[in-house]
């Protein structure tokens, strides 16, 4: 349905299109809508929305990198909120489990035109920097070299990203006891390699 038409400043104007157009290309992908269906999913002429964005593919580039900073972002104040590194794995998967319920995540992780070149390199170097970020965390709480926590913080973003994934299908488990149980399953793996552990 058409929303009804506004007038709006630029600037709110295109949080606008970016909200309608995130919306239906989480739910139809990027080859199922054209330019002509997002104006009028917007309520705006064909004109304005070109106006602020030139084609499809730069509104579509747009939104995904808006959802990569949303992400990073999350990830990263959960990281930083707190010095208890037990309390930082459980803030950074549960992280990953508010995004997936953001329509944005299905544009990383559902519906990702990946056979573009600019959009799969926007994801990976978002996920790189998460891991990246992670593997700092590991390193210094287990007295790992740079590339082993590297490796280990790689396994621990795709525990989270397929957890939340497949929490956000079923929701079988309360959000909160999901978080939990994969905090806890993280946690406990990592503890195998701080100084000290028994192996």
């Amino acid at each position: 349905m058409a929303e009804p038409r506004v007038r709006l400043s630029a600037p709110e104007r295109r949080s606008q299109l970016l909200s309608v157009a995130g919306r239906l290309f989480a739910e139809q992908g990027f080859h199922g809508l054209s330019m002509e269906q997002l104006a009028e999913a917007a309520g705006v002429s064909k004109p304005v929305l070109y106006q602020h964005f030139p084609s499809k593919r730069v509104l579509y580039l747009a939104l995904v990198t808006d959802a990569i900073t949303e992400l990073e972002a999350q990830v990263r104040k959960a990281l930083e909120g707190t010095s208890d590194n037990k309390a930082r794995v459980e803030g950074a998967i549960g992280a990953y489990f508010d995004f997936v319920e953001d329509q944005r995540f299905a544009l990383l992780f559902g519906t990702a035109e990946l056979n573009d070149t600019d959009v799969r390199e926007a994801v990976e170097g978002a996920l790189s920097r998460v891991a990246d970020d992670i593997g700092q965390l590991i390193a210094d709480d287990a007295g790992l070299s740079p590339d082993a926590a590297q490796f280990l913080a790689s396994g621990v973003r795709g525990l989270a990203t397929e957890g939340a994934r497949w929490w956000v299908e079923h929701r079988d488990v309360e959000k909160a006891d999901a978080v939990r149980l994969l905090s806890r399953l993280v946690w406990r793996g990592l503890g195998a390699f701080r100084p000290g552990a028994a192996h």
